[in-house]
């Protein structure tokens, strides 16, 4: 694993000290957490994510379904 260094507000590092001891964990495996989650979301958030977008997509069939010699025409 390698090191990092990061510089941030003195404020923000204390809060986020504090959040991570109330919560049984080290800062840096709070840092190390939040990186991972946001730049690869695990399968339950993306399908969240895929099932949300779906549902927001509009258009529906109203029951229409098409049958083999309709689908090759397209």
């Amino acid at each position: 694993m390698k090191n990092v260094t990061l510089s941030m507000d003195e404020d923000l590092l204390a809060a986020g000290r504090k959040y991570a001891q109330e919560h049984d964990t080290s800062f840096n495996a709070l840092v190390r957490e939040l990186v991972g989650r946001t730049v690869k979301p695990d399968a339950k958030e993306r399908t969240r994510t895929m099932m949300e977008v779906m549902r927001n997509a509009g258009g529906h069939s109203d029951g229409w379904k098409w049958n083999r010699e309709e689908a090759h025409e397209r």
